[in-house]
């Protein structure tokens, strides 16, 4: 026996020292100045993810040796110079690859130039977070519209009711950068208020966690876009696409949408004018423009007239969603070193609701007042991004940049455009309904039919918020191992909100309830990181400080003993937890930051981030009725003293690419979220008044979210590309709103649970796949021996996720009332949303045909969305678990209410087809 181990164990040791003895491989070659050709020494030679490198000799030359068969990409850099990366480099045991680079001088710093020889890399080593980079060239090929449809095709990111959710957050917890200008509402937290067309995107990057100090104000994700720059030549596209084209009547189903949208850019046309003319401005000017229309009456009922805001928006108005946005930017480089850009980016949506996210009034379809969607409310969103970028480069290892910019965001909600005090009491009255009800004949007269039939809706509602910002960032790099980035920014918000409900009651004029309030914030920030490179390993290491100013609207409630709803413990409290800076009180928060991403093998690279994020509570939790004195039984009142929520997330990743055209990543996040706000009843002793009850906004729930995600790409090769996201993640906490308590009294929720259950928007499981097949102008594809055409392409994307959470029903009887059976039962409040409806499949379709005539690109193509016309259900029966349809049992506390199995919204939107053509030049 023991010999046979012996004679084994000696075996494994020639195996292994054959293994060893075995050749590596050897990259080498020459690095010279493209310009004059002579050789550069000291040129850093990198192989991106992997501890082997070299710098090159006084002759130029460099030699890399000991790294495994496989495929590379290889990085040059030197001061002075742009970066090249070298993709794509095979790697053979003991062949030596031979490497020819030329360096172009730059006068801009280290990385602010680089240029890729080959495909893009799909594995990016040095990234230390879960970020997804998408450009142009990337937003052709998929089927999406604006960047919520690109966000819905990422990992860890979920669509529930028309709000987006990243890993479990809430849906005020993102964060969408528009060309280094933050579009976040700080009254609402919402960051979807501007819409972006895709056709406008030079680059979107999707961080979903583990971000740098850079960024704040954000829990859960970072949506960061750079819009596209003017050209040095004239470019443009045109693109038309409807579900009708002007026919009465379809063979399918249409919604009579069409939607228009161009781009242009080039020289500046002023400046290039002047020119001609003798006036020369120093510097090379250019712009770039973008509109985008589009107008859908939906899939549900539409009303014959919207009144907007302001009359000259009535022909901007003709359908039931009218979506209009516009963007201008200029770009001045007047040096290679300096350039300003100028932006100017407005929407505009008019509509009533259906589909809008917002804060306030979330009703979407408004079943109940379906017969007189004429008199219902028309909501006017407005957006207005100004943005000035400076960008200096003072020296190889030294630049920074400048922005200054405003963003104005107003949502006016009004009933046929009507002041307040000119609504109508809504009243239900037809049909009328007789039946007798004993022997003698007695006839009893009921009116209604649980739809209104007459007058407005209760809401009143006008916001707007202003914010101006102002922001440095500076880069410094020197030298090859640690590159510095450090910023300061400070923001002026001013807030207004009007507020008016049930304007027919009460004795003030004001309605049942009301608020009305304007103020001013400041907030701001600053950061220093630091991105440490080592051989093959990156570490980023920063930390984040955040203040906040909520203003003196607060500070002089706070001070004022008339406000009851401020307790004196409350005043002390405020002034014991502020800090007090120029005269106004404030508010600080210290967020580390850490990422470190390290090759495990030459093909594998692991990553871990750990990080604190914080971000300003929403300032309606904070301004609420701080000196309303409606006379509604239920009202919320705002809090002066809330903090500011915060995160601490943890992550670790792994990425393995199999080859230049393949890769996947495996990634596991856990996340705790403290000092969310929630609603809390206060009782008081006044000298006034006496004993008072109220409920307020305080920072007591928290939740958690953990998962998994697998991803895979697959870049285009003969003809196919595809990737696949599959996630599981569970999210728990106190509750899915900071309104609980307050629907608790008011009776529309049974009680408050005490321990910590799913939230709302948790959806476990969700699998996406995008497939594309392409036949390019050059190919010869033959089916069976059959020439097929050229220059086609076809995409789809297959979703699968678990179904809506809801709180199904316990100790259910079926109920007979007028001859129709109802379920009645017992919600189990205790366990919110502990139950998944079945899981929801979705397949859209996109069919491209490219043509070239006379040098113009044409392309005509075929969108399907909902391909098997399979029902989503929005609302679910809790005590069946599926969506509500004709025949099926309802609950009994539908017998005074609307029959949710008519409602023409219980379910998302069937399968739309549109066909358009764009032309480009």
């Amino acid at each position: 026996m023991s010999s046979t181990i012996v004679k084994l164990f000696a075996g494994l040791l020639l195996w292994a020292g054959t293994i060893l003895a075995q050749p590596g491989g050897i990259i080498r070659g020459t690095v010279t100045e493209a310009s004059s050709g002579t050789p550069l020494p000291g040129v850093n030679v990198m192989l991106k993810g992997t501890y082997y490198g070299a710098a090159t000799d006084m002759d130029g030359r460099f030699e890399v040796r000991g790294m495994s068969p496989g495929t590379y990409d290889v990085q040059f850099s030197m001061m002075g110079y742009k970066v090249v990366l070298k993709t794509g480099v095979k790697v053979t045991a003991g062949v030596p690859v031979e490497l020819d680079i030329h360096l172009e001088e730059t006068t801009l710093a280290l990385g602010q130039e680089i240029v890729v020889e080959g495909k893009r890399p799909l594995l990016e080593v040095d990234q230390t977070a879960s970020s997804v980079r998408i450009t142009s060239d990337d937003l052709r090929s998929k089927i999406v519209n604006n960047v919520e449809d690109v966000l819905s095709e990422q990992a860890g990111v979920s669509t529930v009711d028309n709000e987006i959710h990243i890993r479990g957050g809430r849906v005020d917890e993102s964060m969408f950068i528009v060309d280094g200008m933050s579009v976040k509402d700080p009254l609402s937290g919402y960051s979807n208020n501007l819409y972006v067309n895709v056709d406008a995107i030079e680059e979107l990057e999707v961080v979903t966690g583990g971000f740098n100090a850079e960024y704040g104000q954000a829990m859960s994700g970072i949506v960061n876009i750079k819009i596209k720059e003017g050209s040095p030549e004239y470019h443009g596209t045109f693109t038309y696409s409807g579900d009708h084209f002007g026919l009465s009547t379809t063979p399918w189903q249409n919604f009579n949408t069409d939607r228009v949208e161009f781009t242009l850019s080039g020289p500046e046309i002023l400046t290039t004018t002047l020119g001609k003319l003798g006036v020369t401005l120093p510097g090379k000017w250019s712009f770039f423009a973008n509109g985008y229309t589009k107008l859908s009456d939906t899939y549900l009922p539409t009303a014959e007239n919207l009144a907007p805001t302001h009359t000259w928006m009535t022909s901007l108005a003709p359908r039931e969603e009218n979506d209009w946005h516009g963007l201008y930017k200029l770009t001045w480089r007047l040096n290679p070193k300096q350039k300003l850009s100028l932006s100017y980016d407005r929407s505009l949506n008019i509509n009533q609701g259906y589909f809008m996210s917002r804060f306030q009034g979330n009703r979407y379809y408004p079943y109940d007042y379906q017969n007189v969607l004429d008199h219902y409310n028309t909501l006017t969103k407005e957006t207005i991004l100004t943005t000035s970028i400076w960008t200096h480069t003072m020296s190889p290892r030294f630049f920074y940049e400048v922005t200054v910019g405003r963003f104005f965001t107003n949502l006016h909600s009004a009933a046929e455009n009507k002041p307040w005090s000119d609504y109508i009491q809504t009243t239900d009255q037809e049909p009328i309904h007789y039946s007798q009800f004993n022997p003698d004949g007695d006839i009893s007269i009921r009116f209604g039919d649980e739809f209104w039939d007459y007058g407005n809706p209760p809401e009143w509602y006008d916001y707007f918020s202003d914010n101006l910002s102002g922001s440095i960032d500076v880069n410094y790099q020197p030298s090859y191992r640690h590159s510095y980035k450090a910023g300061f920014k400070h923001q002026r918000s001013e807030i207004q909100v009007i507020d008016i409900d049930s304007p027919w009651l009460g004795e003030s004029g004001l309605g049942r309830n009301y608020d009305f309030y304007n103020a001013t914030a400041y907030n701001g920030s600053f950061y220093f990181q630091d991105k440490i490179t080592f051989d093959g390993m990156i570490a980023n290491l920063g930390v984040r400080y955040d203040y906040w100013f909520p203003g003196k609207y607060l500070e002089n409630a706070v001070a004022d003993s008339g406000v009851v709803t401020i307790t004196d413990a409350a005043r002390a409290k405020f002034y014991q937890d502020t800090f007090k800076f120029l005269g106004y009180r404030g508010k600080g928060h210290l967020s580390p930051r850490v990422g470190i991403s390290h090759p495990v093998t030459d093909s594998d690279v692991l990553y871990f981030n750990y990080g604190h994020f914080s971000q300003l509570p929403t300032y309606n939790y904070v301004y609420a009725k701080l000196r309303a004195n409606a006379e509604a039984t239920y009202q919320l009142f705002g809090n002066p003293n809330l903090n500011p929520k915060t995160t601490v997330a943890y992550e670790i990743g792994l990425k393995h690419k199999f080859d230049e055209n393949q890769v996947i990543e495996f990634k596991a996040f856990y996340k705790d979220m403290f000092d969310y706000e929630t609603s809390q009843r206060v009782t008081m002793f006044n000298p006034r008044l006496g004993h008072i009850s109220y409920l307020i906004y305080i920072n007591m729930d928290y939740a958690r979210s953990r998962g998994i995600e697998i991803k895979f790409k697959r870049r285009f090769a003969r003809y196919f590309s595809t990737d696949a996201n599959l996630s599981y993640s569970i999210t728990t906490g106190k509750s899915s709103t900071p309104l609980d308590n307050l629907l608790v009294e008011a009776g529309r929720l049974d009680e408050k649970p005490l321990g910590e259950n799913y939230l709302a928007w948790d959806r476990p499981v969700r699998f996406f796949t995008n497939l594309n097949y392409t036949v390019g102008p050059n190919d010869n594809l033959r089916f069976f021996g059959v020439p097929m055409p050229r220059n086609w392409s076809v995409s789809a994307r297959i979703d699968y996720e678990s179904g809506k959470r809801y709180t199904p029903m316990t100790q259910v009887v079926l109920r007979e009332e007028n001859g129709q059976l109802y379920y009645d039962g017992i919600s189990s409040s205790d366990k919110p949303y502990s139950t998944l409806a079945p899981p929801l499949t979705t397949v859209d379709l996109k069919l491209n045909k490219y043509f070239d005539v006379n040098g113009l690109e044409w392309r005509a193509f075929w969108t399907i969305n909902n391909l098997f016309n399979i029902r989503h259900p929005r609302s679910i029966n809790p005590f069946t678990g599926e969506g509500y349809d004709p025949g099926d049992i309802i609950g009994y506390t539908y017998i005074s209410r609307p029959d949710p199995r008519l409602d023409p919204s219980r379910y998302r939107s069937p399968r739309s087809m549109e066909f358009g053509v764009t032309l480009r030049w």
